[in-house]
């Protein structure tokens, strides 16, 4: 915990004092409906809800009754101002080739683009499935689900084709589009040709696969095409608990779905976006690609409904260099920037001359999805957080100069729920903590039998419901409320005055790069091969990604096979850092142990744990 608060000069007449904080912060809790009914008066409503909330803990509803447009509430309601014809999207590729489409222009691609799904046969209530790195074309896809009232799911390209195929069948979807290759690191990712035999399987259940940019006419619909279509359609009115989007979760066994819905959902993602800082005169770049909550929330939803300009990099980091990120910053005037741990602990190892003088545009930079240790966020407030020019107590070239703010978020939650707020109630930053819970936000720190614990680990947890808590989800989300309260999975400390610092899952699943996976997923890639008997993952400490996976297992095939077995049904997302062969098949099912050995994986050395997990296994 840090024994250390910094007001960055660009926040000092800004920032309040903790008390202030504590005030505002209680109020919301205390009159909780009451907070979130006022924010809900914020979006356009067709129709007032009857009630803010019905039902408790993970059964509740929010703005029952209520109708809206999703589609106004993001880019509708931009229409006849000064935003119209500004920059909503800019798309950028790892050759440097860019495009951008005014919020007029993306209107009009993404009423032709719901026009064409509605002659193609879906109708509102059907799901469609997005397996793209963030383009304008997979984003005017998802932007036309939106207005025809189709929910989506977006799929990170780091999983595999099985894996995304296994989420239109859970689905049930009706349509998946499909970026069909694009470069990362130099090299042609070529997503048709690993993905042709899952798409063909699709097509022949009746599902349509849409392209983009696959040159393959006659084979699959193409994306071009459907921007031929025109006709009168509407942007749809939906229920308030409509399904928006989804994703699936990493939990113990296997991913999971979950399902936002549209009122509660835009409620918090306006709410927290505006919090945060964002602008409409803010050019956002964000790093995680949408697949995660992040990547949905803060690129798709967010900005979007407050008139910035989001800058869409389907590149890598690191091509041709690690200062790639801070080039796009330099080049494109980006204002707010949003990454992960894992990028600034990478980021860290590189000679810091290559981001000089390239971030004098920047107002914030939000780091999220992982712990964030007390040394990296310093390097980040002195390096990327250090403007090329002075700000009076910021003279000295390594002082920072605007905040650099660590944020904790869930795909459960469904927006950031703790942090330092830019645009609301903006405290000192506490460095290596995720600041404050946001108000709204019932957030606390307790031990197993539920007392709240400060100043030591306990569980992070969520005392009441939020607006997006959501409509669909597994039964461990459920069971994650029998105490009372929802136990994230997180484990973090509490301050005395309130501040979080995250420390990792408290349950199996693995946290990497801050990507939260699913250690059953990857056994049951290495089980489907016929000579290994049993398998197991854990989750292994790793100075970079914060954890990689390790596995475990008791069979005939070689570590390569493992290895590959991992990549080709999950995804290069999970490749295991270490493969460990056992001579004897243990007696114990993985699932038996899983949690337990993640404890002391977590805890000890490689060596250490893998002597006790020699004990476990007896």
């Amino acid at each position: 915990m840090s024994a250390r608060r910094i007001v960055p000069p660009s926040m000092r007449y800004k920032a309040i004092p903790i008390q202030e904080y504590r005030k505002v912060y209680e109020e919301s809790i205390r009159k909780l409906e009451e907070f979130w009914g006022s924010e809900a008066d914020m979006l356009r409503w067709s129709r007032k809800w009857s009630s803010i909330k019905s039902g408790e803990g993970p059964n509740a509803r929010w703005f029952t009754g209520g109708l809206l447009s999703p589609f106004e509430n993001i880019i509708g309601k931009h229409r006849g101002t000064s935003l119209w014809g500004k920059p909503a999207l800019i798309g950028l590729d790892e050759n440097g080739d860019a495009e951008a489409v005014s919020y007029a222009q993306l209107e009009m691609m993404v009423a032709k683009i719901h026009c064409a799904l509605e002659n193609l046969g879906l109708r509102q209530g059907d799901w469609v499935v997005v397996y793209s790195p963030p383009t304008i074309a997979a984003f005017a896809f998802m932007l036309a689900a939106i207005r025809a009232g189709l929910p989506f799911e977006p799929v990170f390209t780091g999983f595999s084709p099985y894996e995304m195929y296994r989420r239109v069948i859970t689905r049930n979807a009706k349509a998946l589009f499909v970026t069909a290759r694009y470069m990362r690191r130099g090299k042609n990712i070529d997503v048709l040709g690993n993905s042709k035999s899952y798409l063909e399987r699709l097509s022949s259940k009746g599902v349509l696969v849409i392209l983009e940019g696959s040159g393959n006419k006659g084979v699959f619909l193409e994306y071009d095409d459907l921007l031929e279509y025109s006709c009168n359609s509407r942007e749809v009115v939906v229920d308030s608990n409509h399904k928006l989007f989804g994703l699936h979760s990493g939990y113990a066994e296997d991913f999971k779905p979950i399902t936002h819905a549209a009122g509660g959902f835009l409620v918090q993602a306006y709410s927290t976006s505006r919090w945060i800082g964002l602008r409409s005169r803010d050019t956002v770049f964000c790093t995680v690609w949408p697949g995660w909550i992040t990547g949905v929330t803060y690129q798709l939803f967010g900005p979007l409904m407050l008139g910035s300009t989001v800058l869409l990099y389907n590149g890598g980091p690191d091509w041709p260099s690690w200062s790639r990120w801070l080039d796009i910053i330099d080049a494109y005037a980006v204002t707010v920037f949003i990454t992960t741990g894992s990028a600034i602990r990478i980021l860290a190892k590189q000679d810091p001359s290559i981001f000089k003088s390239k971030n004098d545009t920047l107002r914030e930079i939000i780091i999220t999805a992982e712990p964030l240790e007390p040394e990296f966020w310093y390097w980040s407030y002195e390096i990327l957080g250090t403007l090329p020019y002075p700000i009076v107590d910021s003279q000295s070239s390594r002082n920072g100069s605007i905040p650099v703010l660590d944020m904790y978020i869930q795909s459960e939650v469904g927006t950031f729920l703790t942090g330092n707020l830019v645009n609301y109630t903006f405290t000192p930053i506490e460095p290596g903590s995720a600041g404050l819970p946001f108000p709204g936000f019932a957030v606390d720190v307790v031990d197993d039998s539920g007392i709240p614990v400060r100043g030591k680990t306990g569980k992070l947890v969520i005392r009441s419901p939020w607006p997006s808590t959501p409509v669909e989800a597994p039964q461990e989300f459920y069971e994650s409320w029998n105490k009372g309260y929802y136990e994230t999975g997180d484990l973090a400390v509490m301050s005395d005055t309130g501040y979080i610092y995250p420390a990792g899952r408290a349950d199996a699943t693995l946290k990497v790069s801050g990507y939260r996976l699913s250690p059953g997923a990857v056994e049951k890639s290495i089980m489907s091969d016929p000579t290994v008997e049993w398998a197991l993952t854990v989750p292994m400490k790793n100075p970079d990604k914060f954890e990689t996976p390790l596995v475990i297992y008791y069979g005939k095939a070689d570590e390569e096979e493992i290895v590959k077995a991992v990549r080709e049904k999950v995804g290069p997302i999970a490749t295991p850092e270490r493969v460990v062969r056992l001579g004897v098949r243990p007696s114990l099912a993985p699932s038996a142990i899983r949690q337990e050995i993640a404890k002391v994986f977590r805890s000890e050395d490689i060596q250490s744990a893998l002597r006790k997990l020699e004990f476990y296994l007896k």
